[in-house]
């Protein structure tokens, strides 16, 4: 069972995913629920989850099965991404091909085979000192430029800001993952599509 600490942190750390998700169905083609198409291509971003040491949250991506001659063309599509994503500074903890299949009616299926990448963060890694001494400069000489929430049993404003941290940090972190993995699906696309066509 998570303690009220891993419940904060969690609940912000939700907060700032669903504002990053946001701000991708704003500028991109929304979809159902965490979904969005850039170019034909959907994305996700997954919720974030508590695990036994810190916060996770998965991003993923279709692979362009329509511009692919086969099936093994899939697992060199999965290869490329993973091979472009290697040198990330962030590296993921697992990432792996996932395959759906969906019943459209009746005995009619479609398949759909996607890059997943699952990311993990310790709790202390998502705020720092200077992150929050920073903030809590800004809220002394501009008070209103920041709405700090009351939230119940976090009596300290340090207490809240490293929550208001937590929230940024997730935002950035699940929005840098994603743009890298929309730019590497371009150019794998762009390389391995163009061969296939």
């Amino acid at each position: 069972m998570a303690n009220f600490r891993q419940q904060l942190f969690h609940e912000y750390a939700s907060k700032g995913i669903t504002t990053s998700i946001e701000a991708f169905k704003a500028k991109h083609q929304p979809k159902k629920e965490s979904r969005f198409n850039v170019d034909g291509i959907t994305y996700e971003i997954g919720p974030a989850r508590l695990s036994a040491d810190g916060i996770e949250f998965e991003i993923s991506s279709k692979i362009p099965q329509d511009e692919l001659a086969s099936r093994d063309d899939f697992d060199s599509y999965f290869a490329a991404i993973k091979d472009v994503l290697k040198d990330e500074t962030k590296q993921p903890i697992e990432i792996d091909m996932d395959n759906i299949v969906h019943e459209i009616g009746g005995e009619e299926t479609k398949e759909r085979d996607y890059v997943r990448l699952r990311y993990h963060y310790a709790l202390d890694s998502m705020y720092s000192n200077e992150a929050v001494a920073a903030e809590m400069t800004k809220l002394k000489q501009n008070p209103a430029a920041r709405q700090v929430p009351e939230i119940p049993n976090v009596n300290t404003l340090a207490g809240r800001v490293v929550l208001l941290c937590i929230e940024d940090f997730m935002c950035a972190e699940s929005t840098t993952r994603m743009e890298r993995l929309i730019a590497a699906n371009q150019e794998v696309r762009q390389a391995l599509c163009a061969k296939v066509r």
